[in-house]
């Protein structure tokens, strides 16, 4: 058998069961609301394993080990160390005060969450429309999964012509297969299909984790020189905590306070803080946090697959096709497909998330409060109804959106990388996320309108700091993000302030 019929018996193996666990998931889905969390007996371990897989995502398996690859430790050092410490600590800070508060107010949406807090539609609805922004996100997914994929079934992204990448124009169907397949299975299971999936890939993605962990140790522990001493070799600027000359990892500002910001902050999305919703009760909580903490650490390492690939393959002009030509140099082609399609779960695990957080957006945020000022004579359960089949439109154009800036970013990646591109939308829905979940869960007498001014001063910071390109950080989404996160905290007091000295 030829490695592209196995990389064909592979996939269609992995669409069978992905069908088998839409099927279940579709039966248990009785509305919209177990659509959008889940019948509630999911186990926690696997909610846990589920987490992981979404804040793993194919960044970490694909686009960060690029720019590790190209920037060397400041680059670890941020994703891998600063984000991830930040990471850790928003999970451990906002899960189980986020369960309390919406298992009382009964939210099953972020942006639900917001507007039931606040008591107001309006922000719902406008959180609704931000939270539109995990468009960018679904892209690079979609592009890095591609690739990947496009490596073993023989149709790559790009071909060389005269040294050179160039893209390849029958790389498009790679790109709609992957939309397609997802948004079907996604669309039809809700959260009882996502949920089982994500722990098949999640399981998966650590086999796959621990392979491309162990490729390089030889590397590091040979007799002629160990990890540090083969990049100084190759350019002494790998080895620095703090690159100068790179383009995102300049100061200790940008490497290490930005990204522990960022990482703190983007446990605010959807897909992310939303999980712990699927859970039964407070008990479950603890074993839903370590399980997602000890399989994210594993998942981290993979990062090192950048430095492997930078001694082995010293050579490679985009980030983005680092792994897949690292994984294509260096096993055989039964190993390759493998540990393809454990990049596929990585990335279809996040994928789903995001899907299902905006099919749910879209109903739930968008339609019914259209709905209740459209149609004030059917039932909630037929509204609720009529908002789930508008949802599931929605997501269809939102599919076709979604191909269009896939292909572009191939072409053209954004900042020479697609996570650039990804990192303006998700970093923007996270900046302003974070304000209304953190007040509304830690500082209660802070009124809504304090709230907001701390929204809309982030809006404007993060794009006027853009926009005028205000320091030569400005091209960095981590440092747009943390100026606004820190204006917004600053909008804030000082609202609240005003307001109470009125009062």
């Amino acid at each position: 058998m030829s490695p592209v019929s196995m990389a064909w018996t592979a996939i269609i193996s992995y669409i069978a069961i992905t069908i088998f666990l839409t099927i279940r998931g579709a039966l248990k889905t009785k509305d919209l609301t177990s659509y959008a969390v889940g019948s509630k007996d999911i186990p926690p371990i696997l909610v846990g394993i589920s987490l992981s897989a979404q804040l793993t995502s194919v960044a970490t398996f694909v686009t960060n080990p690029g720019l590790i690859y190209k920037y060397g430790f400041s680059a670890l050092a941020g994703f891998g160390f600063a984000a991830a410490l930040g990471i850790t600590t928003g999970l451990l800070l906002f899960s189980k005060p986020f369960f309390n508060m919406g298992s009382k107010i009964a939210a099953v949406t972020i942006p639900q969450w917001i507007g039931k807090k606040y008591n107001s539609v309006k922000m719902q609805v406008l959180f609704g429309f931000i939270s539109l922004t995990l468009i960018a996100f679904a892209v690079l997914i979609v592009v890095a999964v591609s690739m990947s994929l496009g490596q073993i079934i023989d149709i790559p992204a790009y071909t060389v012509v005269d040294g050179a990448f160039a893209y390849n124009p029958d790389f498009i169907k790679v790109i709609v297969s992957v939309v397609v397949f997802v948004f079907l299975y996604m669309m039809i299971g809700g959260v009882n299909t996502h949920a089982y999936t994500n722990s098949v890939q999640g399981i998966i993605m650590l086999i796959v984790a621990v392979i491309l962990i162990g490729s390089g140790l030889p590397l590091i522990f040979s007799a002629g020189g160990g990890l540090i001493t083969k990049l100084r070799e190759i350019d002494p600027e790998l080895i620095k905590f703090i690159s100068p000359s790179s383009d995102y990892f300049r100061n200790f500002f940008e490497v290490f306070i930005c990204n522990f910001i960022v990482g703190l902050a983007i446990v605010c999305q959807p897909h992310i803080i939303g999980k712990v919703l699927y859970l039964k009760n407070e008990k479950q909580v603890k074993t839903y946090l370590w399980t997602a903490v000890i399989a994210g650490f594993v998942f981290s390492l993979v990062m090192f697959t950048g430095f492997y690939a930078k001694i082995i393959l010293p050579d490679i002009a985009r980030s983005d096709m680092v792994v897949p030509t690292y994984i294509a140099s260096t096993f055989s082609p039964l190993m390759q497909i493998f540990l393809t399609i454990g990049i596929l779960c990585a990335g279809l695990s996040t994928l789903e998330g995001i899907l299902l957080s905006m099919s749910a957006i879209f109903s739930i945020d968008m339609f019914i409060p259209l709905l209740n000022i459209t149609d004030k004579k059917s039932d909630v359960n037929a509204k609720n109804k009529k908002a789930l089949n508008l949802g599931r439109i929605a997501l269809v154009i939102a599919a076709g959106l979604i191909i269009y800036l896939s292909i572009a970013q191939v072409k053209n990646p954004t900042g020479g990388s697609v996570v650039i591109f990804a990192m303006y939308g998700i970093y923007l829905l996270f900046t302003t996320s974070f304000f209304p979940i953190c007040a509304g869960m830690f500082f209660p007498q802070i009124s809504r309108n304090s709230v907001m001014a701390g929204i809309i001063t982030s809006i404007v910071v993060y794009f006027g700091l853009a926009f005028f390109k205000v320091t030569y950080m400005h091209n960095n989404p981590a440092f747009l993000a943390s100026c606004a996160i820190v204006a917004g905290w600053i909008a804030i007091y000082g609202s609240h302030k005003v307001i109470k000295n009125r009062g």
